[in-house]
This record gives structure tokens, sequence and C-alpha cells, in this order.
């Protein structure tokens, strides 16, 4: 990877593949910590961690010690998604709907943030509580690492707009012009709402995650600068792409070598 021009490495938070339920996959947080001590320069993410059934005490445990161990090299994605395998954590947290899923998401992010500035006063919330916090010792980033907020709806978009350092919109059916059309309406719902709350929209980056079922990315050659020509001008900077499927890390290579480097400005 290091020797690709792909600039970040990232792991979604999930309990097994969604894809093949019988795919070898091992503890993204582990795998993140191995994948600190295995590079140098290659920026490391978790896109998302699931704030719906992953206590943010702990996540703020988990981001602060990758941070560390990369020496500053880590991102901190947040979501609250609905995938099958929350099963294995039970069913309750599988049906919550989804206003209590963005609400822990809102109320998650807040104590993130606090903890990993280092914020260790007590705190009284509707699905968090904790009092003499630890968070020695803290982020190598400073304030604190970066938060992504991951999320297509208005509530999470402004949510990320308050909050995160990024917001992450993915594209989630297989008619790219349609979600075009979909995510320019976001994206200018967006700029009303940092405009708002006194936000710079430069201050707010704008990453897009293509998911493997809507978007082939390592078959197809122009694929990825098309992708990135196509949404650059709605004020995306990152394009994250699911990983090549068996037979075709060639190919996903050949786009990390020959390919992203003819797209950078």
């Amino acid at each position: 990877m290091e020797d690709t021009d792909f600039d970040v490495a990232w792991i979604g938070d999930t309990l097994g593949d969604w894809r093949d339920r019988s795919a070898p996959l091992l503890d993204p947080w582990v795998t993140l910590g191995a994948l600190a001590s295995e590079t140098e320069d290659l920026e490391l993410g978790m896109m998302v961690t699931n704030v719906a059934w992953r206590d943010p005490v702990h996540i703020a445990r988990f981001a602060m010690t990758v941070d560390q161990l990369s020496n500053g090299r880590f991102t901190l994605g947040l979501g609250c998604g609905q995938v099958e395998d929350q099963l294995m954590v039970g069913r309750t947290t599988f049906e919550m709907s989804s206003k209590e899923r963005a609400d822990r998401l809102e109320e998650g992010t807040l104590v993130i943030d606090r903890l990993l500035r280092q914020d260790t006063s007590d705190f009284s919330g509707e699905f968090t509580q904790y009092e003499n916090a630890a968070m020695a010792p803290g982020c190598i980033q400073k304030p604190r690492l970066p938060l992504a907020l991951a999320g297509n709806g208005p509530r999470i978009t402004k949510m990320a707009a308050r909050l995160a350092d990024t917001w992450n919109a993915w594209i989630d059916i297989t008619d790219i012009d349609e979600f075009h059309r979909q995510i320019s309406e976001r994206t200018s719902m967006l700029d009303d709402y940092l405009a708002e709350i006194g936000r710079e929209p430069e201050s707010l980056n704008r990453s897009l995650l293509a998911f493997d079922e809507a978007f082939d990315a390592w078959n197809d050659p122009g694929a990825v600068p098309h992708l990135v020509e196509k949404f650059a001008p709605l004020g995306f900077t990152e394009f994250i792409f699911y990983p090549p499927g068996p037979g075709e890390w060639k190919k996903f290579l050949k786009v990390g070598i020959d390919v992203l480097g003819s797209l950078r400005t």
C-alpha cells in the first residue's frame, strides 16, 4: 500500500463480512494496531464504528490508542447504520429505531470529542454516564484526532457540520447520475447550514464512499477518474473504495500505481 498512491487504509467495524459470513475477518481495532506498527507513512482510518452498539467511552480509548501507535496517522469515522451482524450483539440493537440510532450517534460523538480532547469531567447523558474518567496520554494529533461522521440523511449531515472534521456520504444506488442529483441537493443544504452556523465551508472535508455493489473501481481503468471528475465539483476531496475481490488484486495495485497519481492537484 505504501508503494502506491493510496492515501488512507480504511477498515470497517463489523463483526463479520456482511458479503460472506464465512469469510475470515479479524477484529478491526486489533488490526489497526498491527497496521500502525507495520506502516510508516500511510494514513489509517476507521470507516465506520457504529455508535449504536459500541460504547463511546471505549471508542475514545481505542481511537486514542491507535493514534498513539501510529504516531498521529489515524482518523475516526462514526456512524449509526443498521447492519446484520448487530444480531451478534443482540436483537434490541438490531431493531433500534432510526431516531434512537441518530440520538446515540449525536450524544456519542459529543462524548468521544470531549474525551479525545482530554476533558475528563463527569458526564451524564441519556445513553452514557461516567465519572472519574482517564484519557492519558491523550492524542498525538491536537487538539484531538480527526472525526468523520457518515450519513446521507439531513440530520446526520447537519450533525457533521457541527461536530466533525469530515462529512462522509456513500453511494448506495447503482445509478450514479441519480445519486449525483441526490447528493447535489444534500451538499447545497450542507452549504446553507454551514453558513447559518457561521462555519467556513473549507473547514469541513467531504468524502465519498463507493460500495462495491454500486461501483466497480477495479475492472474499468476509467471508473475512478470519472467518479472523481463527477463529484469533485461538489466539494468532495476524498474517495474511498471497497477492497478488491478474489483475483482483483493486480488490478487494484494497477489503479493505485498508474491511475491515482494523475488525479492529484
